[in-house]
């Protein structure tokens, strides 16, 4: 069953790519953005890792810590997203998915096919113009669906949105303008 807008969030201890301890409870007084991507190279979570990046600055000043959660493995990361990007925030490789099971973060086929729509397209495109390459190295789950939870600093989620397809992250926008 998907995790809702009101609960606690699950609570876990895991290592960033670098070898730090994240402990979800240890994180006092800020707001979490705790993302799910598929692995290092897709061309579409570069592109959404590049749009965060646009945004950095204004979700720093919300007060709200980033954490990323990927399935390729941490040397993979910093080449692929921390290097490339300039990567200031926490990312941790969930090799073994405990990170994806624990928040009901699954794949699916069904909404994989509907990445490939005139928007799916679209953003691949802006994906490849950015320099990010279509058909990368696949170190994960193919078909895994990305997921954005907002944690409020009492560790209620706040937000809980699954996406619909590979491309279907929660609106940086929104988030921003309703924090």
């Amino acid at each position: 069953m998907k995790l809702v807008s009101g609960q606690k969030a699950p609570l876990f201890v895991a290592k960033d790519i670098f070898g730090n301890t994240v402990d979800l409870a240890q994180i006092q007084n800020q707001k979490i953005l705790l993302s799910f991507f598929r692995y290092a190279e897709c061309a579409m979570c570069n592109l959404q890792i590049s749009k965060i990046m646009k945004h950095k600055e204004a979700i720093d000043k919300k007060g709200i810590k980033l954490i990323t959660v990927f399935e390729s493995p941490a040397e993979s990361l910093k080449v692929s997203i921390a290097d490339r990007h300039n990567f200031n925030f926490t990312i941790i490789a969930d090799t073994n998915r405990d990170l994806y099971n624990l928040y009901k973060v699954r794949p699916s086929w069904l909404k994989t096919m509907q990445t490939m729509s005139v928007k799916g397209f679209q953003h691949l495109s802006e994906a490849i113009q950015l320099g990010f390459k279509a058909g990368g190295k696949v170190e994960g789950t193919f078909h895994q669906i990305p997921a954005d939870f907002l944690i409020g600093k009492d560790k209620e989620i706040q937000i809980a949105h699954y996406g619909n397809s590979v491309i279907d992250h929660f609106p940086l926008e929104e988030l921003l303008l309703n924090i």
